[in-house]
This record gives C-alpha cells, sequence and structure tokens, in this order.
C-alpha cells in the first residue's frame, strides 16, 4: 500500500462502501464502512443527529510507529444537530493487512484479538467507580480487525524520544499507577481476581512457546548472544539464561498482580506538554496478568539508560508507590500494596526487564527507514531466520543504537553470570 496520502471523498449518505472504494480505488477504504464512520461519528460527538459530510482514511505517518498493527488518521468532516460544521480527527488501528506475512503472524498470535478484549471487556469495569485522571485514550469502536480512538495527536500528545529523563519516567510511572489502582479498585468491587473473571482475555500473547513466537523469540536470543561475546561474555549462558523469559509471565503466588500493560517501550506511552507532562498509555496488545512491579520494571528498563536506573532507581519506585497509594487512598480503598512489595517484586522482575530489553532493543530502536525497509522486503528472514545479519549490520552505522543494545545485552550477561543469586518471581 502506498504511502501518499488518500484524497478526501465527498459522501452521501446513501452511498456505499463500494462506491466509495471505486471512486477513491484504493483499498485503504475497505478498512471501514461508511455507515461505520457514521456510527462512530456520532459517538464521538454524542450527536445522534451528526451527519457526515466527507471523510478521509491516511497511513499515519511514512514509517512504523508499532510493529503488530497498521496506523491511520481518520479524518471526518460533520455537520453537527446545531447546524455547525467541525472537523472531527480520530485515530485508526487495523491488522497490518498490508504486509500479509506480518498479518498472518498478527492473527495467528492473536494479539489484535487481546487488545480488542482490553477495551471491549476490561475497559468498562477498569472504568466504573473509578475517578481520576485517565491512563488510555477513549476507544469509540471495537472491531475483531479493528479499533478506532480519539486522536491524541491533536489534543498535544506525542511520542517522545526513546530515551526518558526523569519528567518523563515519572509521568510514565504515574499512569502506570493509575492502570494499576483502577485494576485493584475493580478487584475489591467485583471481590474476584481479574483474570479468573475473564481468563481468555489474559492469555499469554508475547512469551509463549508454540511454534511461531518461539521463532521470534529465538531470533532474539541468537542476537543476544553474538553481541555478548563480542562483550567478552559467555554466550552460551546468556543463551540459556534467555529462556528465563517464560518465568514473567506467571501471576504471582505472593503479591497483589495487576491488569499489566505489558508492552512498555517509548513509542507506547504518550505525553501532553502539561508541566509536568501526562501520560497515556497505548497498545495492549501484549496485556498480562502480573505482579504490580512488572510494568514498573519493564518500563525502566526499556526507557531509561543503566546510569539513570543505578541512581535513580529507587526514588522513581518510590513515585511510583506513592501515587498508586494517594490514588487508592482517595477512593478509600482497604487493599494496599506495602512498600517492601513492591521494592522486592523489582528485584523478581529484573532479569525478565533486561531480558526484555535485549529482545526488544534491536527493533524497537531501529531508524524507521532501515525498519520499513526490512518489513516490507525482508520480513520473515529478520523476524524468524535471521535478525541477526541485520542488527549486526546496523550496530556499525548506528553508535546509539549500538550503545542501548550492548549495555543492555552487558546488564543481561552480568545478571545471567550470578543466576543462583539472584530472587526468582514468587
Amino acid at each position: 500500500m502506498s504511502n501518499t496520502a488518500v484524497q478526501i471523498k465527498s459522501c452521501l449518505e446513501t452511498k456505499t462502501i463500494t462506491d466509495i472504494v471505486a471512486e477513491s480505488n484504493n483499498s485503504i477504504y475497505k478498512l471501514l464502512s461508511f455507515d461505520e464512520v457514521k456510527e462512530v461519528t456520532r459517538r464521538a460527538l454524542n450527536d445522534d443527529d451528526a451527519a457526515v459530510i466527507e471523510y478521509a482514511i491516511r497511513p499515519y505517518s511514512d514509517g512504523k510507529i508499532g510493529f503488530l498493527g497498521s496506523h491511520y488518521r481518520l479524518s471526518v468532516r460533520v455537520t453537527t444537530r446545531k447546524g455547525e460544521t467541525v472537523a472531527l480527527p480520530l485515530f485508526l488501528k487495523s491488522i497490518p493487512y498490508e504486509v500479509p506475512e506480518q498479518a498472518d503472524y498478527v492473527i495467528k498470535k492473536g494479539v489484535f484479538e487481546h487488545e480488542t478484549k482490553f477495551y471491549g471487556v476490561l475497559m468498562p469495569l477498569l472504568r466504573e467507580g473509578y475517578r481520576g485522571k485517565p491512563w488510555a485514550p477513549i476507544c469509540h469502536k471495537v472491531r475483531n480487525d479493528l479499533i478506532i480512538f480519539e486522536e491524541l495527536g491533536c489534543k498535544g500528545y506525542s511520542t517522545r524520544n526513546k530515551l526518558f529523563d526523569e519528567t518523563l519516567v515519572r509521568a510514565g510511572l504515574s499512569a502506570l499507577a493509575r492502570l494499576h489502582a483502577a485494576s485493584l479498585l475493580a478487584e475489591t468491587r467485583l471481590d474476584v481476581p481479574l483474570n479468573r473473571l475473564y481468563p481468555d482475555t489474559f492469555v499469554e500473547k508475547g512469551f509463549t512457546r508454540d511454534e511461531t513466537t518461539r521463532r521470534w523469540l529465538e531470533a532474539g536470543f541468537d542476537v543476544a548472544a553474538v553481541v555478548a561475546e563480542r562483550q567478552g561474555h559467555d554466550p552460551h549462558l546468556v543463551r540459556a539464561t534467555c529462556e528465563r523469559i517464560y518465568d514473567i509471565t506467571v501471576p504471582s503466588c505472593t503479591k497483589m498482580n495487576v491488569v499489566s500493560h505489558g508492552d512498555l517501550w517509548g513509542n507506547n506511552l504518550m505525553f501532553n506538554n502539561d508541566v509536568p507532562p501526562n501520560c497515556l498509555l497505548v497498545d495492549y496488545q501484549l496485556l498480562r496478568y502480573s505482579p504490580l512491579a512488572h510494568d514498573v520494571a519493564q518500563f525502566l528498563y526499556l526507557c531509561t539508560d543503566r546510569s539513570f536506573r543505578e541512581a535513580r532507581e529507587s526514588a522513581m519506585l518510590r513515585h511510583y508507590y506513592e501515587t498508586l497509594c494517594e490514588i487508592l487512598n482517595a477512593h478509600e480503598a482497604v487493599r494496599k500494596p506495602s512498600w517492601s512489595e513492591v521494592v522486592q517484586g523489582m528485584e523478581e522482575q529484573r532479569l525478565g526487564a533486561v531480558i526484555t530489553a535485549a529482545l526488544y532493543f534491536p527493533t524497537v530502536l531501529m531508524d524507521e527507514s532501515f525498519n520499513v525497509q526490512i518489513m516490507n522486503d525482508s520480513y520473515v528472514e529478520y523476524c524468524f531466520l535471521n535478525r541477526k545479519k541485520f542488527v549486526l549490520s546496523i550496530m556499525k552505522k548506528d553508535s546509539v543504537y549500538e550503545r542501548r543494545i550492548r549495555e543492555a545485552v552487558v546488564e543481561f550477561a552480568e545478571l545471567a553470570s550470578r543466576l543462583d543469586q539472584l530472587p526468582k518471581p514468587s
């Protein structure tokens, strides 16, 4: 599919999607019927009389902003019941049909369906009775292959540099605290663990041993091993320790579990320009049911560097914990974790977080131009066969990319060398 902007098409209320596709001669319009555009518009504006004048669907950017979906701008011009003409910007996310191999992977893995369950099933429960700032964008429509949200960019939200400073870290941890607090409040109200109430919604999608996911992980394990060897560490030990990634997906038997985002790399957090900024978490395709510290550890390892964590980790944990307790106290919750639970949880989740960083960084930190080329021309080879070839080549060209991958793998190798001393998730 071309990334060229699609021209806006005027639409009559009686026009069918077949007419629109024929006129536009572009398959991008097959994503959404005209009736669905009307439905979403009226819901977003809370106006059952709103009439769609015209709409356009365009790729959101020239590069990749996510890896398990395709992203579009849905722009609608509307006449309201008051007779006003307004522009309504929306964000559309779908299965990535334009790359057939990627679409096949997403469908087989079930990650898109996972996110539709989050917004269709869990989000109403999490928001019921919750009073406070949101942690996620407003969702206007859920379909098994498509989700439509408010357009955060038009509300001043944007992604930032993938290495966060303390201001952004605090904002991200505050958003996590809001999500986790809403989860604890919902369970208190329902008097049943959410994973018991909706087991299908929490089936693990990120780190599983099914054939396709295993091949993706094996390609990442190979990268970690070869980078470790080049830094003077034992590649066989690193390769063997990668298997511990499966341990982090199991709910805790000793600590409070919550709805966890599970995919907290830089592009999945959006910030506005307030002082301090507010943060919203997007993309729940890998959500899981995990102890509180799972998200915290993953976020700190994916979005900060080692020097920041060594200097500020304790203070950041304290900020998260105090924010969480403040929200729970405001809702008069009696179920609160202890500070020691969060600290101990961080230590138990550390190895899983650094393995996640070593697996993710080669892909999520890649320059967009390289990423688009690989995803379009070499998707299967990169994802499932020989990721090392691509990553090592790019590391030679991009010093920031090289440094962050090397730093993550070195810390991973150091933890692997004292594996018997590390606390295991309990």
